[in-house]
């Protein structure tokens, strides 16, 4: 942050924009489904879960701040997987589901494991359950309210 103290107002404004659409972009495939590690999706999930009940506004923001911490980690891991699977299409990897592991060759299936495990750890730093996290996840795809609510907290945690 200091570093974009000293730069010139309209270039922080520029770097701010950019940071704000890339956690927008994140967000939005996040708020689609979340987290399986896919060739046409590139997404990571933990797996569906039951229909969430009300959704309070601390959730919202735990919520969001576990997706805003998993984006990197998610880009990395893909990428990652991609290089060693080569041409082919990186395999939907579910995390609560071992066996969507096993068509990954040894190094890019510890990598899955590893995110898996990271993403986990980020939502549990975030205050909610896994199973929170897929019900809350779970609900976005019939509730644009929510959505916008999520997207709403992501931009504050990011000012």
């Amino acid at each position: 942050m200091l570093a974009t103290l000293l730069l010139p107002s309209r270039t922080r404004q520029a770097i701010n924009r950019a940071v704000l659409v890339g956690a927008m972009t994140a967000g939005s495939l996040f708020l689609n489904l979340i987290p399986a590690i896919s060739g046409s999706s590139h997404r990571l999930s933990f797996q569906t879960s039951a229909y969430a009940q009300s959704i309070n506004q601390a959730e919202i923001t735990n919520y969001a701040r576990a997706v805003l911490a998993m984006e990197p980690l998610r880009q990395a891991t893909y990428d990652d997987i991609k290089r060693i699977v080569g041409s082919g299409d990186v395999p939907n990897i579910v995390c609560s589901q071992p066996s969507s592991f096993s068509s990954l060759p040894g190094n890019a299936r510890q990598i899955a494991v590893n995110y898996c495990n990271k993403s986990r750890e980020f939502v549990r730093s975030s205050n909610l359950t896994v199973e929170r996290f897929n019900e809350i996840t779970d609900s976005l795809g019939s509730n644009a309210d929510l959505k916008r609510r999520i997207q709403n907290a992501m931009i504050e945690l990011l000012r």
